[in-house]
């Protein structure tokens, strides 16, 4: 598991820290007003994405089924991405009408084809998956990415406006999917429709149960995003997503890296005999030693943060970052908790536990918006610690992952009662609790994960010397 982490991640990371320096590039080229523009429109392209692999990457991983299988998975794949271009175009003008902006119909229209572009990456990268090739799934994401971010920035500084966000997101699909195929020469061909209707039935229960969690989760997260774009202003809006950008980024730096290896990994640990209960609690361990220094900085120095990076015009991001900072020690943990509820067949109830998270969340940011954008933040953040947390931790790690209570407490108690000293030092700016606070957190840190620690120090001396 930690080996194809450090294969994957040293790409990874280079690739995220490519897209964190465009975006210091960017934000000189262009305004929070064109970011919030084109996140008027992602925030509903993004919850017509959750569909688009529905769990047909999962389908071929978890299957034993062969070369015929993942064909028709593409052409499945691809049905699901006609469709969803076909709805996104239907839903352009009603978008535009949502936010009294006409001039909303084309871009959106335009980021459509995205869903046509993504499709066929889908069933290649889950094959690469299944095998534990990730380092070419690392090579090609790295490539695509760079790609893209120099599209942007050339586009940016051309003048093409919020036209230089949109493009280059169709671009990095076809240059992932060119690179995959490149490879595994996979292919795309119509099969007879029976063939993805056996597909589809094969893989029916896991699409049912996966795509009604990713809605409900969705909007659960996206809440925020919709009600600052209808009631506050773009520049607002802006502002708010590049604050939240950085949860994502981090989601993307940390969940994204090791889900991608947590579930084909784990699902061969288990085939083999394993303790998945010992192998997961390790790696939720790692993981949150790898979130806290990003935690930590937005945390302590969210002003000095923005003015470096981002500039004079970004100053309004600085109080948002803090809320954003402690969410990120805790959504990246949580948020792979889903990997484990696949791996053992309970995807029906990981849906159920959405949609109680959301309903929670989205009372949570409605509430917030009523006062100003920056209670909304302070609302995500409090309800996710205080509700969110434990929910998934009863629920998910007790009783269906059959952790003891004990093993649970140990683990988790202690970073949730300093977790909320954070958020309540942070709210009523006591600077010299959060340094102690922080400073106890880390060493809990260390201390709990030493064992680790020393594991990974012996792997990558050995990759070293491999070298």
């Amino acid at each position: 598991m930690f080996k194809n982490i450090l294969t994957l991640g040293g790409y990874n990371y280079s690739s995220q820290a490519a897209n964190f320096l465009a975006s210091i590039v960017l934000s000189r080229l262009l305004l929070p007003e064109e970011y919030g523009y084109v996140a008027l429109i992602t925030v509903f392209t993004g919850f017509v994405t959750i569909f688009a692999d529905a769990g047909l990457s999962f389908a071929i991983i978890r299957s034993d089924y062969g070369y015929t299988f993942q064909r028709a998975i593409t052409n499945l794949s691809f049905y699901f991405g006609m469709l969803l271009f076909v709805i996104m175009l239907l839903l352009a003008y009603p978008i535009a009408l949502f936010y009294d902006d006409m001039t909303l119909v084309f871009p959106t229209m335009v980021m459509a084809l995205t869903f046509i572009a993504g499709a066929f990456r889908i069933a290649p990268m889950a094959v690469f998956s299944k095998n534990l090739n990730f380092n070419y799934i690392g090579k090609v994401k790295l490539i695509s990415n760079l790609v893209s971010i120099a599209l942007m920035i050339i586009m940016a500084f051309l003048g093409f406006s919020y036209w230089s966000l949109i493009i280059p997101q169709i671009v990095l699909n076809l240059v992932q999917y060119i690179m995959f195929d490149l490879k595994l020469r996979l292919g795309f061909r119509f099969y007879p429709i029976s063939y993805t209707l056996v597909a589809f039935r094969k893989t029916k229960s896991l699409i049912t149960n996966l795509s009604g969690f990713n809605l409900i989760n969705y909007w659960a997260r996206n809440a925020d995003n919709l009600i600052i774009g209808k009631f506050y202003s773009s520049y607002d809006l802006g502002i708010y997503n590049r604050a939240y950008k950085m949860l994502q980024l981090s989601l993307n730096v940390i969940t994204g890296l090791f889900g991608t290896v947590l579930y084909p990994s784990l699902k061969k640990f288990k085939s083999e005999g394993g303790d998945v209960n010992s192998e997961y609690m390790s790696i939720l361990g790692i993981i949150s030693l790898i979130n806290f220094p990003i935690g930590a900085v937005l945390i302590l120095i969210p002003h000095t943060f923005v003015q470096v990076l981002w500039g004079e015009n970004w100053l309004g991001v600085a109080e948002l970052l803090p809320y954003f900072g402690i969410l990120i020690m805790f959504q990246t943990m949580i948020s792979t908790t889903g990997h484990v509820f696949i791996l053992l067949e309970e995807e029906k109830r990981f849906m159920y536990l959405g949609v109680t998270s959301a309903i929670i969340m989205v009372l949570a940011i409605i509430s917030g918006a009523f006062y100003s954008m920056l209670m909304v933040a302070i609302a995500y953040a409090f309800s996710y610690m205080i509700f969110i947390v434990p929910i998934f931790l009863y629920f998910g790690f007790y009783k269906i992952f059959g952790y003891s209570m004990g093993q649970i407490l140990k683990f988790w108690l202690p970073k949730l009662i300093m977790g909320l000293g954070l958020m309540i030092s942070v709210y009523f700016e006591k600077q010299v609790y959060l340094y102690f606070l922080l400073g106890i957190y880390l060493l809990h840190l260390l201390y709990n994960q030493r064992n680790e620690l020393l594991k990974i120090r012996e792997l990558t001396l050995r990759k070293l010397k491999k070298k």
